[in-house]
């Protein structure tokens, strides 16, 4: 089974980014990928991203998506307003995302399992 950590951001819209840390050894490189669920859209869609950039770390891996997230978020008018790891940590602790959250400006509380 390929390592795997999943990531949950939620907006003020109810649009959810599902952020997949994938690593098919458990070490670097890491490779990442996005769902985005978009209820605000007429239909509501669902689409997947891509990143063709391999990460040395996790915590690169969740920054830079991080930061793509609130990106698109600000474009399309929401407002990311909570972060959960549904799955626990498999590579990036809360500590190290709630660092990563911080450092990029936003005032919201990294959870895991919704804790």
């Amino acid at each position: 089974m390929v390592p795997i950590q999943e990531v949950d951001f939620h907006t003020d819209k109810k649009v959810i980014y599902k952020l997949h840390i994938i690593s098919p050894t458990g070490a670097a490189p890491f490779f990442t990928e996005v769902f985005v669920y978009d209820s605000e859209f007429n239909p509501p869609f669902a689409s997947m991203v891509t990143f063709q950039q391999q990460f040395q770390d996790s915590k690169a891996a969740f920054t830079h998506v991080l930061y793509w997230v609130e990106n698109y978020s600000k474009k399309q008018g929401y407002t990311v307003n909570r972060i959960n790891n549904p799955c626990n940590c498999e590579f990036l602790s809360q500590a190290d995302q709630q660092q990563s959250v911080q450092s990029a400006g936003l005032n919201i509380q990294v959870k895991v399992n919704e804790v």
